[in-house]
């Protein structure tokens, strides 16, 4: 077990502590607003529209876990994505118009939180291998 450990302990030192509390920052914010839209779903004022669209009035349990997953690996999902884009473009800045570049920020934002828990894996490899914990 204190294996596992040393490994999650290894590679969150690995990411710059400001670019790790940035995206949790992000992250944290999505995975409230999206619990607080599952709790407050069936909490509507007419409860028998509700109740004929769906026969569940309970939070999906199922969902609420998905959201805390995704909450915890969103800052490993950036990085590859980060890279990638870093990777692709050579270093080089894109001068957008804001109304664009804020749309579609909120966009890759979203798009990364949802497919988190299944690019994660990928940054938390890229980042044991990148920064040399496999040598020993």
């Amino acid at each position: 077990m204190s294996k596992v450990l040393g490994l999650f302990k290894k590679i969150i030192l690995g990411v710059n502590t400001q670019y790790l509390m940035k995206s949790y920052f992000i992250s944290i914010s999505i995975t409230a607003l999206f619990i607080y839209m599952e709790v407050t779903r069936y909490s509507g004022a007419d409860v028998n529209v509700i109740a004929e669209v769906s026969s569940r009035t309970t939070p999906s349990i199922g969902a609420i876990l998905y959201c805390l997953l995704a909450g915890v690996l969103f800052p490993f999902a950036t990085i590859v994505w980060d890279d990638l884009i870093t990777t692709i473009t050579s270093g080089n800045i894109l001068i957008l118009p804001l109304p664009f570049m804020l749309i579609w920020k909120i966009f890759k934002v979203l798009v990364l939180y949802g497919f988190g828990p299944f690019v994660a894996p990928i940054g938390m490899l890229y980042i044991y291998f990148g920064n040399g914990y496999h040598r020993g």
